[in-house]
């Protein structure tokens, strides 16, 4: 689910045009991804289940899970994106401009999202818990 997460908030925050993103997590359990230009943004969890992500302009995107399990980013300019999975697993992410993401993981744990004008990212994790999207 986490990879899952990283992955919606790269494919809403960032235009499309990021070739590949690394992400690995550190002793701490916080994470850091890079993408294929240098961009790097870090990322941890509360104990809470809460997320903040920071890339290194502060651009900040924090998140919520409420207790159904649905969660909704909001990044410091005021975006919102609002995402839900359905009894299958498969993911639905909103923004406030309409625009959206679906994603589904198949059954090897790979993940596929796929916005509302084609645009697919997949993403993998290897056997240390790294996570690669194309």
């Amino acid at each position: 689910m986490f990879k899952n997460i990283v992955a919606a908030i790269l494919f809403a925050v960032s235009p499309f045009a990021v070739a590949q993103t690394d992400c690995y997590k550190d002793s701490f359990g916080n994470t850091t991804c890079r993408d294929s230009s240098g961009n790097t943004t870090r990322g941890y969890r509360d104990s809470f289940g809460n997320e903040t992500w920071r890339d290194k302009s502060g651009n900040t995107v924090r998140s919520y899970t409420d207790s159904f399990g649905n969660s909704t980013y909001r990044d410091t300019r005021g975006n919102t994106l609002r995402g839900y999975s359905d009894s299958l697993g498969n993911q639905t992410y909103r923004d406030n401009s309409g625009n959206t993401i679906r994603g589904y993981t198949d059954s090897y744990g790979n993940s596929t999202y796929r916005d509302n004008s084609g645009n697919t990212v997949r993403c993998y994790s290897d056997s240390f818990g790294n996570t690669t999207c194309r």
